[in-house]
């Protein structure tokens, strides 16, 4: 007979309580008798344990969601950081150029249009006060009374001397929006560009970023006085932290601004508040505010639940097949939530450094499998094959170094995550990662986790980037900045050697006689001249305007190699012929001063000495070079 038979039902609807737990007698009726204390007992380990990963997870998720948070701010405001970095930059290259106001004007009007086109369709434009003039990049014409130099952005800005500052927010006079602005004080300490950035494209950003389930939560941006710049509830937005008593505001002020702490926790009515935060670009501040009580609710509901189900078990015998069946559920969720975060990797391993031993999480590379091989012992041996077969020559070494399994628990003694980024051997940016995974009581690591994720897209837009701020846009080689600063660098190192400095003679001339378009080929082809004089790891830079820069490490003297170097570009520069000129030379002068390994100067001194001999060569008609003479501080040796 079925068990689901209805003569079975039948039979058993006719069976009493008391009859059942008669026949099944004490010793049946025991386990049962147990069992709610070992249940309630298993209830209360699973609650401790899971409070205690939580409150880990509140610290992870917290520092998570400020990073995130914090890059979709900084995404909305690099747009306009970006476009003064290069407004300034070819502004102060056409103070130099002597070009007109009305050059200068067409100049912004042309970028306003590109930053509208680009970053936001609804700017009120790029503008500023130069050379006593106001400019507008839209055209807007303002009112009689209208005065730029009372304005706040030329106030800030002018107080910054010469860094990039973000105004705090103030009424628009040309719109009567509420907006914040990026300024700059150029060279000439009279002259400010500026570009504004409206207040409700902060706000939406901020009213995007929490969900439902965020509910209670906050996400606050301040600047660097305590005001509030954007806040999940806009009737903040203006309000100073700093300066009002007003709890919890004024706390959470001071710990970030006073105290300097990015972590801490703030008393709101009674409850306890976590809140986490992350620097901006110009002194501001993204916040989350997240309530414990809440954060909690959560986890104290579902407890709640298993209580209910645990007793409902108890009461009925199908309880316990129920029971099971929710334990058997949060395991696959958990499995499932574990698949949802290996995906974003190639492959995922747990290796046990103990036992040499690892096992797969996720992998979506056949080249990995392929190697691997299905093994799950000699773990070190398995991941120098990786290396060996899937990494790019060029990035072997380093990979061989970074996955050195005999080496690792020193290399994370006191760290959780180690990173590393290299070619693999399709060509393609990949990011490796060993996570620390379980340690022993002493803290000796024990088991690690091993991703790949690919990266290809982000690193080369991260280069290019890099590429872009480093390089003079003209010629190709070093700007002053970065040229500047690996000189410094190197002399921090004792890479003593060899700082020539260089002027285009004439080159207003050029410009005067044969267009801006022949100055700017002259340019180009005296940075190509320096690129094959010079050696691979020699340090190229455009100073700005016709100056031009080279450093040469490990040459000491003229007899040592400089002289040799600077015959070679001398040679090339001779080369140089550019039709619109005819027979004209293009003739620079020279300057070269030398950092030996006794000497104990600043690089400021290496280029004041550089900078006389350039002066000195001026002196002289055509090429000219003059060299910085040893400790008497005269001329040496002119040509």
């Amino acid at each position: 007979m079925r068990k689901d038979s209805p003569d079975n039902l039948t039979i058993k609807k006719h069976i009493s309580p008391g009859e059942i737990i008669k026949r099944m007698g004490m010793r049946q009726i025991l386990p049962f008798l147990v069992l709610p204390l070992f249940l309630f007992f298993l209830i209360f380990m699973n609650f401790k344990m899971t409070y205690e990963i939580i409150a880990d997870n509140i610290r992870y998720n917290g520092e998570f969601e400020v990073r995130k948070y914090s890059l979709a701010f900084e995404d909305y405001l690099s747009g306009g950081v970006s476009t003064m970095e290069y407004i300034t930059y070819n502004i102060e290259h056409m103070f130099k150029d002597d070009a007109s106001n009305a050059e200068i004007l067409e100049f912004i009007v042309e970028e306003t249009a590109e930053y509208t086109e680009d970053y936001d369709s609804e700017t009120t434009g790029i503008y500023g006060f130069v050379r006593g003039e106001y400019m507008d990049g839209v055209g807007w014409i303002p009112d009689e009374g209208y005065v730029p130099t009372e304005r706040p952005w030329y106030i800030d800005a002018v107080k910054a001397e010469g860094k990039m500052t973000y105004v705090a927010p103030y009424v628009d006079e040309m719109t009567g929006d509420t907006i914040m602005t990026i300024a700059v004080l150029l060279s000439d300490k009279e002259s400010v560009v500026a570009v504004d950035i409206k207040m409700n494209k902060l706000q939406q950003i901020t009213d995007s970023l929490l969900t439902k389930e965020d509910e209670g939560s906050f996400v606050i941006v301040l600047d660097e006085d305590g005001a509030v710049v954007a806040h999940t509830l806009p009737e903040q937005v203006g309000r100073n932290y700093l300066e009002e008593d007003e709890q919890p505001g004024h706390d959470i002020a001071k710990e970030l601004l006073v105290n300097g702490n990015d972590r801490f926790d703030v008393d709101w009515n009674g409850g306890n508040e976590y809140v986490f935060s992350r620097e901006l670009s110009g002194g501001w501040y993204v916040l989350t505010v997240t309530n414990e009580s809440q954060t909690f609710s959560r986890i104290f509901k579902a407890i709640r639940e298993s209580i209910i189900v645990a007793i409902a078990g108890l009461v009925i015998i199908f309880g316990v097949l129920i029971h099971l069946t929710l334990r058997r559920i949060e395991s696959e969720d958990y499995n499932s939530n574990l698949k949802t975060v290996a995906g974003i990797y190639v492959c995922m391993y747990k290796m046990n450094l103990i036992s040499d031993t690892f096992e797969e999480i996720s992998c979506r590379s056949d080249d990995l499998a392929e190697v691997i091989g299905g093994k799950r012992t000699e773990a070190a041996d398995t991941l120098r094959n990786l290396v060996n077969a899937l990494t790019d020559d060029r990035s072997q070494a380093e990979m061989r170094e970074f996955t050195d399994a005999a080496t690792l628990a020193d290399r994370m003694k006191d760290r959780n995550v180690l990173t590393i980024e290299f070619m693999n051997h399709k060509d393609m940016w990949c990011r490796g990662r060993f996570l620390a995974a379980e340690r022993d009581e002493d803290g000796n690591l024990v088991s690690v986790i091993w991703t790949i994720e690919y990266i290809d897209k982000e690193k080369r837009d991260r280069d290019r980037l890099l590429y872009l701020s480093e390089t003079d846009r003209m010629t190709g080689i070093n700007n002053r900045g970065c040229g500047e600063g690996k000189i410094r660098k190197a002399l921090m190192r004792d890479e003593c050697g060899m700082f020539m400095l260089l002027d285009v003679d004439k080159f207003k001339a050029i410009n005067d006689n044969y267009g801006h378009d022949v100055g700017d080929r002259v340019l180009i082809a005296v940075a190509d001249c320096m690129k094959h004089s010079f050696r691979g790891n020699d340090i190229v830079m455009r100073l700005g305007g016709d100056e031009f820069a080279a450093y040469t490490p490990l040459v000491y003297s003229r007899e040592g190699g400089g002289g040799i170097i600077v015959d070679r570009f001398l040679e090339r520069l001779r080369a140089i012929h550019i039709d619109e000129m005819g027979d004209t030379p293009v003739e620079v002068s020279i300057g070269v001063a030398f950092y030996k390994p006794e000497d104990h100067f600043s690089f400021d001194e290496l280029y004041k000495r550089a900078d006389k001999c350039t002066y000195e060569s001026k002196e002289h008609k055509g090429v000219y070079v003059t060299y910085y003479a040893e400790g008497n501080g005269e001329y040496e040796d002119v040509m």
